[in-house]
């Protein structure tokens, strides 16, 4: 992956996690007009959510700017990529309160993940997997 495909990857997953806070954010409505399950309210533990994913996205733009500068957040965007899809595919077929389409827009959050571990292996970040 060239430098300039490393900045639009990051740039774009901040702005992917930018219009999830836009989309989730109660008062915007969108998550409702697209009929997915509400999953915030308007309570303080729901807006601090909202603000660690748009803080998130202020790491991606970083990362960004200087992929070997911000590794940790590259680190920390995988884990939490692939938590969010874990919990909402649990919430989809162990709780049920979680619909198939909300539970699928989680993909892209396991594109990115895998997305970014393919940076850190070939930037030299990770060692290489051994046969």
């Amino acid at each position: 992956m060239t430098a300039s495909q490393r900045r639009v990857l990051f740039y774009s997953a901040a702005v992917f996690n930018w219009a999830a806070c836009v989309m989730f954010f109660p008062m915007s409505g969108i998550s409702a007009a697209v009929g997915f399950t509400p999953l915030m309210t308007h309570g303080p533990f729901d807006q601090i959510a909202l603000l660690a994913i748009a803080l998130l996205g202020y790491g991606y733009w970083m990362v960004a700017g200087n992929p070997a500068a911000h590794r940790g957040i590259i680190v920390l965007g995988i884990i939490g990529k692939l938590g969010v899809f874990a919990i909402m595919f649990g919430h989809y077929f162990l709780v049920g309160d979680v619909n198939l389409a909300q539970a699928l827009v989680t993909l892209g959050d396991v594109i990115y993940a895998a997305l970014f571990f393919h940076v850190l292996r070939t930037s030299g970040e990770l060692p290489p997997a051994t046969e």
